[in-house]
């Protein structure tokens, strides 16, 4: 089912502007860590469903791509939609996901704004990875708690650097992404069964945010003056 974090492109309307796009930035960031994998092997951490994974997969068909997921409904779709020769997919938790070699490439995109403990995500990251490997990895880096229940911290540009300077991984390249608020349906009361696009009834759980959190509000404000009524997202490949 399509939920506001969740994407199964399958099942997405093709006549829903806002999801496609929303659909597009997820794909861009696919690409973009399709255009900097290196090495023989490439491990997708929280793949989700896996067409993303399948992308990686598809454009590497020389590399061995991995996808791990804690979701066992995700990678049972992800198993019977996405198949390649050189694709597997794992349910693991990706915090505690090991492996008998190294990968040279780590993707994890949208993740780590979901953990408790971030830098528990990134540890575990850093000892998958081989000596000379990429790790691309991606976060909001606009105020998100307000308006999705499954982001547990905000990041901004320096902060999500700083998780893996302490690691001593920095950054060869970025890619910064725009998404522009979508306003139609933002306070329906529709159920989520009958929800004619993901976002449909966000402002719903914006208010009910604020009301437990009216400080937050402060925070929005001040990403609305600098950035306008937009998402802003920050992909990186670090190495060591």
């Amino acid at each position: 089912m399509q939920t506001i974090e969740r994407i199964y492109p399958n099942q997405l309307d093709k006549n829903c502007l806002d999801d496609q796009n929303t659909l597009r930035i997820h794909l861009e960031r696919y690409q973009f860590a399709a255009q900097h994998a290196q090495g023989e092997s490439i491990l997708d951490m929280a793949c989700g469903c896996g067409y993303g994974t399948f992308l990686l997969a598809q454009q590497h068909p020389e590399k061995q791509v991995t996808g791990v997921d804690l979701d066992p409904e995700a990678i049972a779709y992800a198993q019977q939609h996405y198949q390649s020769d050189n694709l597997q997919f794992i349910c693991a938790n990706a915090e505690q996901f090991s492996a008998l070699q190294p990968f040279d490439t780590i993707v994890s995109l949208e993740t780590i704004e979901h953990l408790p403990c971030p830098v528990t995500l990134a540890s575990n990251q850093v000892k998958l990875l081989s000596a000379s490997g990429r790790l691309i990895a991606s976060v909001p880096i606009t105020p998100t708690l307000d308006g999705n229940p499954h982001h547990l911290h905000d990041f901004s540009q320096s902060s999500f650097l700083r998780l893996f300077s302490a690691f001593e991984l920095h950054s060869i390249e970025h890619f910064e992404q725009i998404q522009w608020w979508q306003f139609k349906g933002l306070f329906s009361a529709q159920p989520d069964l009958q929800k004619k696009h993901r976002s449909q009834g966000v402002g719903n759980a914006v208010l009910r945010y604020y009301l437990k959190n009216p400080l937050y509000l402060i925070k929005r404000l001040s990403s609305m003056l600098r950035y306008g009524f937009s998402n802003r997202y920050l992909t990186c490949v670090f190495t060591r």
